[in-house]
């Protein structure tokens, strides 16, 4: 007999992430669990410096319901979370990140506007009115992210508020469809994502979210970076435009 189909997957990508896997992991488990349906969580190591993959192989000890991806090389934040949500299993897939930036209680918003809402993909956003931004990010990479925005909605995508809240889901027929389609590796991958999405003709709620900004980010901020993200912002604009020609001639 078949083993049922996990109500909700929660995909964790992690780069050396050992120290806030072991903190939060825990909570994340006692919370899905006091809902009552069947769920997974997948730690996606991305080829860490640190022992994060021993500690999650450790967690899963006591929660069986944890397993690993283990990836080695580093594939950068979007090529681990493609990973893992290829792989999940539930009929709705939650990607999160480890710092818990958004508490794992926000998922309830989010599976509400999928089950009740008749929406396919459903996002955090910190923009939207009702958004709780508890510590917000320094001047300079509010700046940044602002600047970053206005971009996206020209290259890319309009309509979406905040496209880089790390706490995203959708259904698991969706997730196998668009994140084949998902070229970036980068910490922008949100960005095709919601393209991919879209083109698809898939239904994308925006809801508002708590946030608490983590110091202790992975992701550094600095012009070198900067530059690279701007130049994977143009190159994912040129790699869907190529889709979208594709696509139209074979319609």
């Amino acid at each position: 007999m078949m083993e049922a189909r996990p109500h909700l997957s929660v995909v964790i990508p992690a780069y050396n992430e050992r120290e806030r896997l072991t903190r939060f992991a825990p909570g994340i488990v006692e919370f899905l669990q006091s809902k009552g349906q069947a769920f997974e969580i997948i730690v996606v190591n991305d080829g860490s410096a640190d022992d994060t993959a021993a500690v999650a192989r450790e967690l899963s000890k006591t929660f069986p319901m944890l397993r690993l991806i283990d990836l080695n090389p580093n594939r950068g934040k979007g090529g681990a979370v493609k990973a893992g949500m290829l792989e999940a299993q539930g009929n709705y897939v939650l990607f999160t990140d480890a710092d818990q930036s958004t508490p794992i209680t926000e998922v309830c918003k989010l599976l509400d506007a999928m089950e009740h809402g008749g929406y396919d993909v459903a996002i955090g956003s910190r923009s939207m009115p009702g958004a709780r931004v508890e510590l917000p990010q320094v001047w300079y990479r509010a700046l940044a992210g602002k600047l970053f925005g206005i971009g996206t909605r020209f290259f890319c995508i309009s309509g979406i508020h905040d496209t880089q809240c790390g706490f995203k889901a959708m259904k698991h027929d969706v997730a196998q469809k668009v994140f084949p389609q998902v070229t970036s590796n980068s910490a922008i991958f949100d960005i095709e994502m919601l393209v991919v999405a879209t083109r698809e003709g898939y239904r994308i709620a925006e809801i508002p979210v708590k946030w608490v900004h983590d110091p202790d980010t992975r992701i550094p901020y600095n012009l070198r970076r900067a530059i690279k993200i701007w130049l994977e912002l143009f190159r994912i604009n040129r790699a869907q435009h190529v889709t979208w020609a594709l696509k139209a001639r074979t319609n």
